[in-house]
């Protein structure tokens, strides 16, 4: 048998059923009420082998032999849920049954179920009295309309007394014990799901019709379960379609893990080749994390949600990652770029984003990859946009790559102090940079959120 059998098999009922506990034996609260229940079903059962008739057997093996292939039969569904079709003929029996007979055939037919499952003695024990407290409940309830086969009305109202009182007390017998013995809520049992209740009263209630047809014959009395074995098939049917719908669940769990895994790793290793297009030149390593530092402080400022910080955090990273395609020849010259060396160098905002967009998962940083050199004055590249035609995080990437560039030395000029860098950003806002953005920029500055940048010796050039 697989682990995922016997963990079926191990599970509390929400039904009538309680399968085998874990433990070895009940806590002590359990078995006082394992007490409190199967001591008056014992005396229940000594007293039900006397005082019937010999004419009443007959009905009682009918009724027997059917609820046991029916318990036989039993659907171990989902959420702790179990399908019993033995309540038709337990309850059937509580209408057309002396009592004495009803407790017999509570015990009797659930000795067949307790073979095939192996459940331990003191479970299935409390399971037959559970049955027998339960069935001697819907026989009470019964009595007062004087049920008679074919009776109309009364039979009717003594049929749904019965099927109510034994649905009713089944599942508050229940309740208790799985809280005991297995510390479960209400809730979690899934005793009072609507669903689960409505199906129970309506086995039990079908339990009238059986009943009332009895009288024309037993063959006509079967035409009665017909519903009953429609029921059945459609319940293993759902059991099957649940099951496969977990399965498929645990498939795409497994998948979307699998999926973040891979994303991860692939972002991280972007994140490292952006790292090393950085290293290449010694002034401009660490570059990336400083604007992505700069970035999410002026990002934070502009109210930016969660969402909205993380893919600037990416963006910011990888900004630069286009510059992979350009040469060292070009990238590391000591010296001013001819025409053609500005146009190769001009075109790492649009190389970066195809990279970053066939990878196919980070989409809405591939704007602000692509945009970042954009002005608002439209004498940006690569596509010369305007004012606020530029995506958001591209203005902001844009103030904080060019403040790491100023303060960073090059070949052809010195750094400037990051006081310098500030007031030419000031005077570049609604120009070279988002007024909105450069705004917001002071904010951080004002509040300490930004502090100066190192002045590395470094050199190389900065596009």
């Amino acid at each position: 048998m697989s682990e995922a059998a016997v963990d079926r098999r191990n599970t509390f009922s929400a039904k009538l059923l309680i399968p085998r506990l874990r433990a070895s034996s009940l806590t002590p609260g359990a078995w006082a009420y394992w007490f409190a229940i199967v001591a008056p079903a014992t005396v229940a059962l000594e007293l039900a082998v006397t005082g019937v008739h010999s004419g009443e057997w007959r009905r009682f093996a009918l009724l027997a032999t059917a609820a046991s292939l029916a318990q036989l039969t039993s659907v171990q569904l989902t959420r702790r849920r179990v399908f019993h079709p033995a309540i038709v003929f337990i309850v059937a029996g509580a209408l057309v049954l002396p009592a004495q007979l009803l407790v017999l055939l509570c015990v009797v037919h659930c000795i067949p179920d307790w073979i095939k499952q192996r459940y331990r003695w003191y479970i299935q024990s409390f399971n037959i009295a559970n049955y027998v407290i339960a069935g001697l409940a819907a026989w009470a309830a019964a009595q007062p309309f004087d049920f008679v086969a074919g009776a109309g009305t009364q039979a009717a109202f003594a049929g749904i007394a019965a099927a109510a009182a034994f649905v009713a007390v089944n599942r508050t017998l229940l309740l208790p014990m799985l809280r005991l013995g297995r510390g479960l809520t209400p809730r979690e049992t899934g005793l009072l799901a609507f669903d689960d209740v409505a199906l129970e009263l309506v086995l039990a209630l079908m339990a009238v019709s059986l009943a009332v047809l009895w009288e024309h014959g037993v063959a006509v009395a079967a035409l009665a379960l017909a519903p009953l074995v429609l029921i059945h098939f459609t319940q293993r049917t759902v059991l099957r379609l649940e099951l496969a719908g977990e399965t498929i669940g645990r498939q795409n769990e497994s998948l979307e893990a699998a999926s973040q895994l891979v994303m991860q790793r692939s972002t991280a290793a972007l994140e490292a080749l952006s790292a090393t297009v950085d290293a290449r030149d010694n002034y401009t390593a660490g570059h990336s994390k400083r604007v992505r530092a700069v970035a999410l402080s002026i990002g934070a400022e502009l109210g930016l949600g969660e969402d909205e910080l993380e893919g600037l955090s990416q963006a910011a990273l990888l900004h630069d990652i286009g510059k992979i395609g350009v040469p060292d020849a070009v990238l590391l010259k000591e010296g001013e770029l001819t025409q053609a060396e500005w146009i190769v160098m001009r075109s790492h905002p649009e190389e970066g984003a195809r990279i970053i967009e066939r990878l196919g998962y980070l989409d809405e940083v591939v704007p602000a990859i692509r945009h970042h050199h954009e002005r608002p004055d439209g004498r940006g590249y690569p596509d010369g946009l305007h004012g606020d035609e530029i995506p958001l995080g591209a203005r902001i990437i844009h103030v904080a790559d060019a403040l790491d560039a100023m303060t960073t030395k090059r070949v052809y000029r010195q750094a400037m102090t990051f006081a310098e860098a500030i007031e030419e950003i000031k005077r570049g806002s609604g120009t070279d940079f988002c007024r909105r953005c450069v705004a917001a920029f002071e904010r951080t500055l004002a509040h300490g959120r930004i502090l100066e940048l190192p002045s590395l010796v470094r050199k190389g050039r900065a596009a």
